[in-house]
């Protein structure tokens, strides 16, 4: 199989893993029922991944790469991508996000669902910290970062939607508020958290 063939499987395989995942959820979600729709041998699907979990991560992990570019500065400053504002940055980026709802929502409630340790969202949160922080991972920072950055935002782009219906707000006005407010729940307290460390 040539380089290029086989990534147009792999992505087919992801295309399809995101439409079922998202359809029937992760557990409900068979190895060969992705098989049967990506019309590939089932030895193919092991070949690119290791398990299903697998396929949530590398589904998040080309979230993350679309998304790569400058990120805003942890430390409080007000500008984000090319000088754009911080708050300007975090509304692009909950976008984007937004777009991957489906397979957002899904490693959520798996999450959820699961007693393994070894579930994706824990992975996936490694890759976000991994990449917005070369500083040592202690467990203050990591606490921080995984409860008052990565579960707000997450759980902001899975239900914005629905709690806006439900409190009958407009959803350009929540994302204001929820910029906001994780600004100053979580970047604003990047240095304090620092010094802890």
């Amino acid at each position: 199989m040539t380089r290029t063939g086989g990534d147009k499987t792999r992505k087919r395989i992801l295309e399809v893993a995101e439409e079922l995942f998202s359809k029937n959820g992760f557990h409900a979600t068979s190895v060969n029922q992705i098989t049967r729709q990506a019309k590939v041998n089932k030895a193919l699907i092991y070949y690119y991944f290791k398990d299903k979990n697998d396929i949530v991560v590398s589904l998040f992990q080309n979230i993350l790469e679309e998304l790569s570019g400058p990120k805003p500065d942890p430390s409080g400053q007000e500008s984000g991508r090319g000088g754009t504002d911080i708050r300007e940055a975090l509304k692009e980026e909950i976008s984007f996000l937004e777009r991957k709802k489906n397979i957002i929502s899904v490693m959520l409630m798996e999450s959820l669902k699961t007693h393994d340790q070894d579930t994706p969202i824990f992975k996936c949160a490694e890759m976000v910290m991994a990449r917005e922080h070369e500083r040592p991972k202690t467990k203050p920072v990591l606490f921080h970062e995984f409860f008052t950055g990565f579960i707000p935002l997450i759980a902001f782009v899975a239900l914005r939607e629905k709690f806006c219906d439900y409190y009958q707000c407009d959803k350009e006005e929540a994302l204001s508020f929820f910029v906001k407010s994780f600004k100053a729940s979580h970047i604003n307290s990047h240095i304090e958290c620092k010094e802890e460390a």
